[in-house]
């Protein structure tokens, strides 16, 4: 038996409405922490038809589907200033000036231009080294203890006291090595750099000692 046109029109009614609903729910932006609908469904009842008997008309049924919440990423808080790499001030190279205080064997003892550099194995030790340019090259190598000094909040490292010993080399002196006591302080200046504040004290003869200055400024490195 074929339906009515009542029928008909119920069944077009339902489908239109249907797709206009979906249509304009699917196209809506969803963003972060907003709720969000479902698709509407449209569910029709049909009547059992038997031989005979009168046709029922079947109402379209929708069904809501309830609003959803959509967590949105949490963001990871960033401290200003903090270094995620905690390598601010391991490593460095960099320039600087020697200004001599006390002696005259060694170019310790007067003023000269100064590459200075930082290798750090270690949080608490590393090498610092200082090559000096004057009337003679002048090599200072130093096995250095640190003792860094952090924020209690953020960790952050903001001064590296150090002391050390090692070597004074001077190449032109055919490869001559008096014994070299070195302490400093480096400051990390974020994010790049770190500047270095360096008191040498060598010992060229038994009666002698060169004692001198080191300031520079070093570009940070990851070396280890």
């Amino acid at each position: 038996m074929q339906p009515n046109s009542a029928t008909l029109f119920s069944w077009l009614f339902g489908f239109t409405a249907s797709s206009l609903l979906c249509s304009g729910l699917s196209a809506q932006a969803q963003t972060p922490d907003s709720a969000y609908y479902g698709y509407i469904t449209v569910t029709p009842s049909d009547s059992a038809q038997s031989s005979g008997s009168a046709t029922n008309n079947t109402q379209p049924t929708l069904v809501l589907v309830q609003p959803q919440t959509v967590a949105a990423t949490p963001e990871v808080a960033q401290v200003p200033g903090v270094n995620p790499l905690k390598i601010l001030g391991r490593s460095y190279i960099g320039v600087g000036g020697n200004i001599g205080l006390d002696g005259e064997e060694t170019n310790l003892g007067e003023g000269s231009v100064v590459i200075v550099s930082k290798a750090g194995f270690a949080e608490n030790f590393s090498l610092h080294n200082a090559v000096m340019f004057g009337d003679e090259t002048t090599t200072s190598l130093t096995l250095s203890l640190n003792f860094p000094i952090k924020t209690p909040v953020t960790g952050q490292t903001i001064v590296i006291p150090f002391v050390g010993g090692g070597v004074l080399l001077q190449p032109d002196d055919d490869w001559e090595a008096d014994p070299l006591v070195s302490g400093g302080v480096d400051v990390p200046i974020p994010p790049r750099f770190t500047g270095t504040v360096r008191v040498n004290v060598a010992f060229p003869e038994d009666d002698e000692t060169d004692l001198g200055l080191v300031l520079g400024v070093g570009y940070n490195l990851k070396l280890f």
